[in-house]
């Protein structure tokens, strides 16, 4: 039996992902960036089917069902 101790998902580069409105993508890179004074770690996804680059928050990965 599997157990997952973690709240948070885990994602690393290259990993490919599923957002369920755009489907699958492919985790390019995560990054920290500063946005409006908070520093937020953010997931970027390439979605090559639609020609769309994501940045979505780590702490709303799991809201937005973002899943591996």
């Amino acid at each position: 039996m599997n157990k997952k101790t973690s709240s948070a998902i885990a994602f690393n580069s290259g990993d490919y992902v599923v957002y369920p409105a755009h489907g699958v993508g492919k985790v390019a890179d995560i990054s920290k960036q500063k946005i409006a004074g908070s520093e937020l770690e953010l997931i970027v996804v390439n979605f090559a089917k639609d020609k769309m680059t994501l940045r979505i928050p780590m702490d709303y990965a799991k809201s937005l069902k973002l899943r591996p």
